[in-house]
């Protein structure tokens, strides 16, 4: 007799959702085609760049896997006009600068970065928020102002963390550099935003890394569906999502305990540690953070924004070096000499005048930026701009920063990767084409309306002080401790993992180490 064979539990769950989830998707494709047709209609007196590609969905896939033609091509035509962009989140206005800094200056209430930000990174199905003004105001008001006096201590486990996380060769070593940064990134931030209970243990190592890595795939996961499917897809195909919620629930076994632990020597009347998580306790009251959970959540935001920003950056200046190998002797001398003066410690001023290496972190954000488009704005009300253009409310406007940062008449040669370019500005060797009041605005730090990086604005981040300064002491202990080159047969920078906006090292790449022998 024949028995009809028991269903897996979760493709039958699946199929007993598939008419609601059918109903669901007819639904909302018809509120949702409405209103970008209602919605969209407004727009249509901005020119509009990829038309060439057809329908909607067809411009969508275009920009996916060719968003920087795109801007390019919207950049060079269209320079000091707005025009619009069918992106990975709908249709975007794209802004020149000409009207960037008459947007920086209005509200909140009308030009909403927070909005913005929560939509591009998913905040709807990662669960992140961008809502962090306590969070925001600890890196400005104290993580920042503490760096000069903190500085030894990342520099003392910037170079604890590279004898044990890279290989003692003495002969050319293949290395797959990307993994070994994000735990020495991991463990250096740790050090500073957890102090001495909890950032090298391993269990909290692999869940601050693992969430920040399973996020940033589940975005760029569900970047490649349509808005419309992203529902679904977030609750079907999108297995990163159930891994960060899990990751999530870890790192709070790990730091709640801590957490309570400290509020309890807080009691006691305890001399307390000197970190990022110790400061947030001391102004959590004023600011009325109370929940615990919530603080641990903040704890691990702020180290996956670290890990995730920092680590690619400095994989990507890693790449350009190891591919420009005539720049290594130059930043190795200047190192050596800054450090002759300060007897040997990594204070801020010691990394200020690491100019040329400077130079080099800038000119590798500007040809590889992490994201091609900055300055993201949620229009909240309707907008009349000073020559007359109207941006209506609930749309996003953007600035094209990969265009902007090959331009040539900001940038002669955009297209070349010159470590010394901005050495030369700012030592006064090359002309300023920008015509800045002071050439230190050609700092990797500083942001400008040509070099959005960082963002621009009062928006822009603002831990990127703190990152430079990562970046910088890991850098210069790789310079000193390790030759580096291109694996053998190979000569050209590696290639980019490029996904709508985002503009990813490749992190299956190795380079050559070999321990530098004195």
């Amino acid at each position: 007799m024949f028995q009809q064979p028991k269903m897996d539990r979760h493709v039958g769950a699946f199929a007993d959702q598939v008419p609601a989830v059918l109903v669901g998707i007819a639904v909302l494709s018809i509120t949702l085609v409405g209103a970008r047709y209602l919605g969209y209609r407004s727009l249509n007196r901005f020119p509009l760049i990829g038309s060439q590609y057809g329908s909607y969905p067809k411009r969508l896939m275009a920009y996916v896997y060719h968003a920087e033609t795109l801007y390019r091509e919207g950049y060079a035509k269209f320079r000091s006009a707005a025009y619009r962009m069918t992106t990975a989140d709908g249709e975007r206005i794209i802004l020149p600068n000409t009207y960037l800094d008459e947007l920086r200056t209005r509200p909140d209430d009308e030009v909403n970065n927070t909005k913005a930000i929560f939509m591009t990174i998913e905040g709807k199905y990662t669960g992140l928020t961008a809502e962090g003004d306590f969070l925001n105001h600890m890196v400005r008001a104290d993580l920042t102002r503490n760096l000069p006096r903190v500085n030894p201590r990342l520099s003392e486990e910037v170079d604890r963390s590279v004898k044990t996380e890279l290989p003692l060769c003495d002969d050319w070593t293949p290395v797959a550099i990307n993994q070994r940064l994000l735990r020495i990134v991991a463990i250096v931030s740790g050090h500073i935003f957890l102090g001495p209970e909890l950032y090298r243990r391993e269990e909290y190592l692999h869940a601050s890394i693992d969430f920040t890595v399973d996020v940033f795939a589940a975005v760029r996961a569900l970047k490649r569906w349509p808005k419309i499917l992203r529902p679904i897809a977030a609750r079907f195909f999108t297995p990163q999502l159930d891994r960060v919620k899990d990751h999530r629930v870890k790192a709070k076994e790990f730091l709640v305990p801590i957490i309570q632990q400290r509020k309890a020597m807080m009691k006691q009347g305890a001399e307390m540690p000197d970190d990022m998580l110790q400061w947030m306790l001391d102004k959590s009251d004023s600011h009325n953070v109370k929940d615990d959970a919530e603080m641990a959540f903040m704890q691990l935001t702020l180290s996956m924004a670290a890990i995730h920003t920092t680590s690619m950056t400095a994989t990507h200046i890693l790449y350009d070096i190891v591919a420009h190998p005539e720049v290594i002797p130059d930043l190795r001398e200047e190192i050596k000499s800054v450090l002759e003066e300060t007897d040997g410690v990594m204070t801020t001023q010691a990394l200020f005048r690491m100019k040329l290496l400077d130079s080099v972190m800038r000119e590798s954000q500007r040809v590889n930026p992490l994201n091609m488009a900055r300055f993201a704005r949620y229009i909240e009300k309707p907008i009349t701009l000073h020559d007359g253009t109207n941006i209506p409310a609930g749309v996003v406007v953007e600035a094209p920063h990969v265009a902007i940062s090959h331009d040539p008449e900001l940038y002669p040669n955009p297209e070349t990767f010159d470590p010394y370019r901005f050495y030369r500005l700012r030592s006064g060797e090359t002309a300023d084409p920008i015509g800045y009041k002071s050439t230190e605005q050609y700092q990797f730090v500083t942001v400008t309306k040509e070099n959005m990086g960082f963002g621009y604005g009062r928006h822009a981040c603002p831990g990127r002080f703190f990152a430079a300064n990562e970046i910088k002491l890991i850098l210069a202990r790789l310079l000193l401790d390790f030759d580096f080159k291109m694996p053998e047969g190979e000569t050209k920078r590696f290639d980019n993992i490029v996904v709508a906006s985002s503009i990813i090292p490749d992190a299956r790449k190795e380079i050559m180490l070999r321990r530098v022998t004195p």
